[in-house]
């Protein structure tokens, strides 16, 4: 694997997996660049599902549910 890849794509994946090395450093970056969008959205879209699904709790116990939930 090369230093570019574990270096841009290191911090989004953890390990990199092989077959990477033969990107250039650019397609690295850009690789990098939509796994963070696809995360946010991932994050954004289950904060969404979430708070759909807590809609049927009292709202006076939806804090509470989802602290005892999410810590």
């Amino acid at each position: 694997m090369s230093k570019a890849a574990r270096r841009i794509l290191g911090p989004e994946l953890g390990t990199v997996p092989g077959g990477l090395e033969e990107l250039t450093e650019k397609e690295l970056s850009g690789f990098a660049d939509m796994l963070q969008v696809a995360k946010r959205e991932q994050s954004e879209q289950l904060e969404a599902a979430v708070d759909e699904a807590l809609e049927i709790v009292p709202r006076l116990l939806r804090r509470t549910i989802r602290k005892i939930l999410f810590g």
